[in-house]
């Protein structure tokens, strides 16, 4: 089985709801999402658990 640019052409093509104005980055860094964890504290944590 061989897949050829019409296998993606649906997914190739623009989202008329996307601004293109934005660049990707910055597209991107508004769906980040900042998370702070302390790794050491979570393996404590885990170790507890178990």
């Amino acid at each position: 089985m061989a897949l050829t640019v019409e296998d993606f052409a649906e997914f190739i093509t623009g989202d008329p709801e996307d601004d293109e104005t934005v660049p990707l980055g910055d597209a991107l860094s508004e769906l980040a999402v900042d998370v702070e964890a302390d790794a050491v504290e979570d393996a404590r944590d885990v170790r507890k658990q178990l």
